[in-house]
């Protein structure tokens, strides 16, 4: 196992010097694990949604869920993560990881705001199972996740996936009502990362038509997200409407802005992303979870 998966990359450290946090985030060492171990494998089968990041074969960004049963998500051994469940078929996903292996999975608990990443390299089989040989495990705070219960499954229902290159009024309105997306980034060499982002909805602003601005709150320091992007800016979002089970998928670019005075609109943000839209794919029915809004998160402003 290379050192990279556990220590931080340049990317990182960079931030991290910006943000005035390098000697004041978390070490690395205490973090980062290459191994998943039996705490981590227990929460793994008792889950049943779970973010994936993946590049497709122009360099691009994606993010995408899978939901199922507990039990859809295996620790094979310590070292070999098998993920089952559902998935919407015309997902990129699957086409993505036949270019490039790499893959960051967040697996997510919303009701207990629980998560773990995973991240490694990843290989499917023809009926869809993914599996992922782990490089990088380690947990996350709880901090802004919207707590929902999972209350049941849906029907799998037809439905083409939808791509379109600009926000319409519709699709305006699911991204500016959402309080929760989810965040595929990645870096030419330590590999791709799944996160989670949440807020009161509204907090990601709509620009225009392919512009979006996102607040970057206070976390836990170590800036993974920003890190890479710092180093490579594309990444994907994944907006869940929780209501129907759809899923909107956008792939673009993002920019850093440190010093915008338009961070004072977004009550709590240290920072701001700009994120340009390229390209965009709406599914029907992504998940086949029912969901119950259980409160927002008590760190939101």
């Amino acid at each position: 196992m290379s050192n990279r998966h556990l220590s931080y990359h340049e990317g990182e450290l960079a931030v991290q010097a910006q943000a005035g946090v390098r000697r004041g985030g978390l070490e690395a060492e205490s973090m980062y694990h290459a191994t998943m171990g039996a705490g981590v494998a227990r929460f793994l089968a008792a889950q049943q949604l779970a973010a994936l990041s993946s590049m497709d074969g122009e360099g691009r960004l994606w993010a995408s869920v899978r939901s199922g049963p507990p039990g859809f998500l295996r620790a094979l051994d310590e070292l070999t993560l098998a993920i089952g469940g559902y998935s919407h078929p015309d997902d990129p996903l699957l086409a993505n990881l036949a270019h490039s292996a790499m893959a960051g999975v967040l697996v997510i608990n919303l009701l207990s705001r629980q998560r773990v990443r995973i991240n490694g390299m990843a290989s499917h089989t023809a009926d869809g199972k993914v599996q992922l040989k782990v490089q990088q495990v380690y947990g996350n705070c709880p901090q802004y996740i919207q707590a929902r219960e999972v209350t049941g499954e849906r029907e799998v229902k037809s439905g083409a996936a939808h791509a379109q290159h600009a926000l319409d009024d519709r699709l305006r309105l699911w991204v500016e009502g959402a309080d929760t997306f989810f965040l595929g980034t990645g870096h030419p060499e330590s590999g791709l990362d799944a996160s989670h982002r949440g807020g009161k909805p509204g907090f990601v602003r709509v620009e225009n038509a392919n512009s979006l601005l996102i607040p970057d709150y206070p976390g836990n320091n170590m800036f993974n997200s920003l890190g890479n992007l710092s180093v490579y800016p594309k990444a994907g979002l994944v907006f869940p409407d929780f209501e129907s089970g759809a899923t909107l998928q956008l792939s673009g670019s993002t920019k850093i802005l440190w010093d915008d005075k338009r961070v004072g609109e977004f009550p709590g943000a240290r920072r701001l992303i700009s994120y340009e839209i390229e390209r965009m794919v709406e599914l029907p029915q992504a998940m086949r979870l029912k969901f119950e809004f259980r409160g927002y998160s008590p760190h939101l402003l």
